[in-house]
């Protein structure tokens, strides 16, 4: 009886190795596949940024006036206002590598200075709207949440929010187009996103 157990031990000490060799092949062939991608990226040469899409802040589409005595919505207002003043572009679901093969290394610092206002962005909408309704400013928190939704914000949150007033109001047919936005994200949360959306439509 110990012989068939050996054999068998001896099989899957065999298909143990192989499927070791196999991912560590995979894993290697990965990482060279990164460095040469990487490598290429810092021998890029400088490239215009003439289609950089910037988001323009537009502080009047915005309930800058409501409840500036609430301190959180205050920081959130007067961090709008400041940012207004700064170049903001969405670069989500890029990595460092993809811009400088796009614009180059020299451009890298400016880019991600770019992409980090946006990210502020998104966490200021998110933190205003949030507060917005928490006081009861339904519209109010709406208009922020469309504005963030407009900027192509990956913000879970923010959707489901925006989808919860539009059941408030009676209006759920506009999910549908909270669904067709976040389908369109270049981000990995976005089919997470549009399945929650679609459960709210029950």
């Amino acid at each position: 009886m110990k012989y068939p157990f050996f054999a068998s031990f001896l099989v899957l000490c065999a298909i143990f190795y192989h499927n070791r060799k196999k991912a560590d092949r995979s894993s290697a062939r990965i990482m060279q596949e990164y460095y040469d991608r990487e490598n290429e990226a810092n021998n890029t040469r400088k490239q215009p940024l003439d289609d950089l899409e910037y988001i323009n802040i537009d502080l009047n589409a915005l309930p800058t006036n409501v409840c500036r005595d609430n301190d959180m919505i205050r920081e959130c207002i007067e961090d709008m206002e400041r940012l207004s003043g700064e170049s903001i572009v969405n670069f989500t679901g890029m990595t460092n590598t993809d811009l400088k093969l796009m614009y180059g290394p020299a451009n890298l610092p400016f880019l991600q200075q770019c992409d980090a206002n946006y990210t502020q962005l998104v966490r200021i909408l998110n933190t205003w709207s949030s507060k917005l309704y928490e006081l009861g400013m339904t519209d109010e928190a709406l208009s922020v949440l469309e504005y963030a939704i407009a900027c192509k914000a990956d913000a879970s949150n923010i959707y489901y929010l925006a989808a919860d007033i539009y059941k408030e109001k009676k209006t759920p047919e506009k999910i549908e187009g909270l669904i067709n936005t976040a389908g369109d994200l270049n981000s990995v949360l976005k089919d997470r996103i549009v399945e929650n959306l679609k459960a709210r439509m029950v």
